[in-house]
């Protein structure tokens, strides 16, 4: 999560990017390029499309730097401009003949076990079986669980790219868990001592070594 100071330090680049600092758009695009483009390749799957849609959003944003007004979370402000550019441009394609119908709104996002490999030690059984429970949440449920363990957004960030109030987004995620536990009691338990090295990677100088790494624990401990 985002600190005070960080957010501070953030709000000053993008200042002096609105009027007219090319370094700080520099910055703010190394910054939060991966993000973005993980994002997007979670919801269309099409490397060319996302680097595109990424590279227009940048565009856009240096056209009309003077129009901008702050904002309070850049990562988010992106992220959701980077959703509304695929969009636009999944619809404009899909008039052309250039893609099949389902390609469009369908922003699915999926897990599969690599997902989880950086995260901690799991396996590939475990990881597995954690991206079928999670497959298993409706579309809503696993664009939260993305923002929050992927991104890791807090709620009101995610609010932001998902267009809902804080506490839908605290209700939305809350059910998306129970959801995802209840998915997992149809799966056979994994031995307490296969667990062990799950845990001890996640878990790191008395804290959790990444928002995606709590999704494992809480997944695999709860």
């Amino acid at each position: 999560m985002e600190t005070p100071s960080e957010h501070t330090a953030e709000n000053a680049v993008w200042r002096n990017f609105r009027n007219g600092d090319s370094n700080a758009l520099a910055h703010i695009f190394r910054e939060h390029y991966d993000s973005l483009y993980y994002y997007g390749m979670k919801l269309v799957r099409d490397e060319d499309l996302v680097q595109d849609c990424i590279q227009n959003v940048f565009l856009k944003l240096w056209t009309r730097r003077e129009q901008l007004g702050e904002i309070r979370f850049v990562r988010a402000y992106l992220l959701k401009a980077l959703q509304r550019h695929i969009s636009d441009e999944a619809v404009s394609a899909n008039k052309k003949k250039s893609i099949q119908a389902d390609y469009l709104y369908e922003f699915d996002i999926t897990f599969s076990h690599e997902d989880f490999l950086i995260a901690a030690q799991i396996s590939k059984e475990q990881g597995e079986a954690l991206a079928h429970c999670l497959n298993q949440l409706s579309k809503r449920q696993r664009e939260a669980l993305f923002l929050k363990f992927y991104e890791g957004l807090d709620y009101e960030k995610i609010a932001d790219v998902m267009a809902l109030n804080v506490q839908s987004v605290r209700n939305l995620i809350h059910q998306s868990l129970k959801s995802l536990k209840e998915h997992k009691t149809a799966l056979v338990p994994p031995s307490s001592t296969a667990l062990r090295p799950v845990l001890d990677s996640a878990y790191f100088d008395g804290k959790y070594a990444s928002p995606l790494a709590l999704l494992i624990v809480y997944f695999f401990a709860s």
